[in-house]
């Protein structure tokens, strides 16, 4: 199979020094990447310059920093290159700044030189579009995708109406993933990482309670699906 897979966070500037980040690792998706690609598949990971990098060799792997390279790499990918699924697992910036006011006067973020230090400060951000909403119609509906969602300190029926959400955040549910992968921060550790992934009628495929363990339960809807399709 070919296998694109998005992770890492998006880093939003504010000046030509300071940035907006947010604590992904990238750690979830070079783990998949490794995984698949150990399993034969044709992998592609589309990862933040300052993540954790997967370790095998064969994974071909694009690079971004913002929400803009992000944007312009998967679009490219989803529309020119078949995949058998796109696994979107980035951390992408729901807002980006884009005015700067220094001191009363106004500035284009990102581009403004080092702002001194003991300046009057603030940041007019922008909301940015939800990529996930977009894969599906990127790929001509050709792959089956993956979304993530992580909540924090949530309880289940918190964390299932935050994948309920994502589905239905786009009008056609022809557009919306195929399946969301739950976890919640407060039960992510080295050693741990509990997932449930749901489908569109919120119905729980597979649980999960490591990161190998959600790679085989990943492969095995994946397996499927191919079935379905022959």
């Amino acid at each position: 199979m070919k296998i694109l897979i998005t992770g890492g966070g998006s880093e939003e500037a504010i000046d030509n020094v300071r940035s907006i980040i947010n604590s992904s690792t990238g750690r979830t998706s070079s783990f998949l990447a490794d995984f698949f690609c150990d399993e034969g598949n044709d992998v592609t990971l589309i990862i933040s310059e300052k993540s954790i990098m997967p370790t095998k060799s064969k994974v071909n792997i694009l690079k971004y920093k913002s929400f803009n390279d992000l944007k312009e790499i998967l679009e490219n990918e989803c529309k020119n290159n078949f995949y058998d699924s796109v696994i979107h697992a980035a951390a992408v910036s729901d807002y980006s700044p884009e005015k700067i006011i220094v001191d009363g006067k106004e500035f284009q973020a990102g581009i403004i030189s080092k702002i001194p230090s003991g300046k009057e400060l603030t940041i007019k951000l922008k909301k940015n579009p939800k990529l996930v909403d977009f894969i599906k119609l990127w790929t001509n509906k050709k792959s089956f995708v993956f979304a993530f969602k992580l909540t924090s300190n949530a309880s289940i029926e918190e964390r299932k109406s935050a994948v309920e959400k994502i589905f239905k955040s786009v009008q056609d549910e022809s557009l919306a993933p195929d399946a969301v992968i739950s976890n919640d921060l407060s039960e992510i550790n080295q050693i741990s990482h509990p997932c449930t992934i749901y489908n569109r009628k919120l119905e729980i495929l597979e649980k999960g309670e490591t990161l190998s363990e959600l790679a085989l339960k990943i492969e095995e809807i994946l397996k499927n699906q191919v079935e379905k399709c022959f």
